[in-house]
């Protein structure tokens, strides 16, 4: 039975149907560009087939560094997605984002065109944003000082440039915002998004983000010891749950989901793929590169996210492959559903995608597709399971489950955690 001792705050408040800034939150579209497949078809037929994104790196030397793979996306033909004219404004993470924006309007059938404009939002997470744009112009000022250093790429530098393109390409100037918080990114643009969106502020937001694998990042985490193989032990590999496991291995990519009012997606009679009904938001103060050990912080989050914690059927892991992490969220789970734990399904799809700041828009998309589909993707990459870690894991294979509700978990070292609640919607699945 569900721990009570974690519902630190009532979720009476935000499940009051009646109330006049109450609405439904439904997602209508989604748009995926990851290491596993370009597009949401691509993106689900290799989450359910358990194919790994994961190679040597290429693009840049990693010969001096003991870590040398990576999720990198496949070579991407931009032209189909962004008007040619403003490609050339971009760099390569706005191109990336308002790629994903593109498929998700593709996906939910909105014609923009058709919709008030000012009731259209965008809402995006990035937790470096262009750092290979940003890496260019200081190389360029160290190098030739002001004279030398670039000012157009000065303007694709600050992190709501990507915001910004995506509003710009698609015309939407409903409300335009950036978070940037780490690992905790995406998923505080969706929950920002959610409850605009609850209140009746506005009619749509595509929410989600992203990040890029560049250069100086690829460095600053080796040089951290972060990176697999850690501190040079043991085989290279992105082994959520593995009790060999030794780091992490670094991804990148975009996940935008389109979220709506049930209102207006009935409206224009729009396919639903779920709703999402909760979010909570947890602190906690074990260091500025650490993780909560115990779990408490992240069973908040968890805690104040799932309105009805006894339909939670699935969880997406946060898992990244770090000792701290994988144990800390498998105490906290144990801790919000007790006896309950052994029949919720858990799976980490960073083991197929990596780890990147912005991975929760395309973990997102992973729950919404797994609640829609009643499949759970794999954990792949496990081969010896670390004991403190028994949880009930999907490995290797795909499950089929008919899944009522699923949290997506999301926990950054330094304290933010975020847990997202979407469940499915009866009646409106085409």
């Amino acid at each position: 039975m569900y721990n009570k001792t974690f519902k630190d705050t009532p979720n009476s408040e935000l499940q009051t149907p009646n109330s006049p800034k109450d609405h439904r939150v439904v997602i209508t579209g989604l748009g995926v560009v990851s290491s596993v497949g370009i597009g949401k078809e691509a993106f689900w037929e290799s989450c359910l087939q358990g194919i790994s994104g994961i190679k040597p790196i290429q693009g840049f030397d990693v010969s001096s560094y003991r870590s040398r793979l990576g999720a990198q996306l496949p070579k991407i033909d931009f032209n189909a997605f962004i008007k040619p004219a403003n490609l050339r404004r971009m760099d390569r993470i706005g191109k990336i984002v308002v790629s994903a924006v593109r498929l998700a309007i593709d996906d939910s059938g909105l014609t923009l065109k058709e919709e008030d404009s000012g009731r259209i939002g965008i809402s995006i997470g990035t937790g470096l944003g262009s750092s290979d744009t940003v890496d260019q112009f200081f190389r360029s000022l160290l190098k030739e000082g002001p004279i030398g250093a670039a000012p157009l790429l000065f303007q694709t530098a600050v992190p709501n440039a990507i915001t910004s393109h995506c509003a710009i390409e698609y015309g939407i100037k409903g409300v335009n915002i950036t978070f940037s918080h780490k690992e905790s990114s995406t998923e505080m643009a969706m929950t920002f998004a959610y409850y605009l969106l609850k209140e009746g502020r506005a009619d749509v937001i595509f929410a989600g983000g992203g990040d890029e694998l560049s250069e100086p990042l690829y460095h600053v985490y080796s040089m951290l010891g972060a990176l697999s193989p850690g501190r040079g032990k043991g085989v290279e590999g992105m082994k959520p749950f593995d009790q060999d496991r030794n780091g992490i291995i670094l991804g990148e990519g975009s996940g935008i989901l389109v979220f709506e009012t049930l209102e207006h997606a009935k409206k224009r009679g729009a396919k639903i793929y779920a709703e999402m009904a909760g979010a909570g938001l947890s602190g906690s103060t074990d260091g500025i590169l650490r993780y909560d050990l115990k779990g408490d912080s992240i069973a908040r989050a968890m805690s104040l996210a799932a309105g009805e914690p006894q339909i939670v059927d699935y969880i997406s892991a946060a898992a990244n492959s770090t000792p701290h992490l994988d144990r800390a969220e498998t105490h906290a789970i144990k801790k919000v559903f007790g006896k309950r734990t052994k029949e919720i399904s858990v799976s980490s799809l960073k083991s197929m995608i990596g780890e990147f700041d912005g991975s929760g828009g395309v973990r997102a998309c992973g729950v919404v597709l797994s609640l829609y589909h009643g499949m759970i993707p794999p954990t792949i990459g496990l081969v010896h399971l670390d004991s403190e870690c028994d949880l009930n894991l999907v490995l290797g294979q795909s499950k089929k489950k008919e899944i009522r509700s699923a949290l997506l978990n999301s926990c950054s070292n330094g304290g933010s955690n975020i847990s997202l609640w979407f469940r499915r919607v009866e009646g409106f699945h085409s």
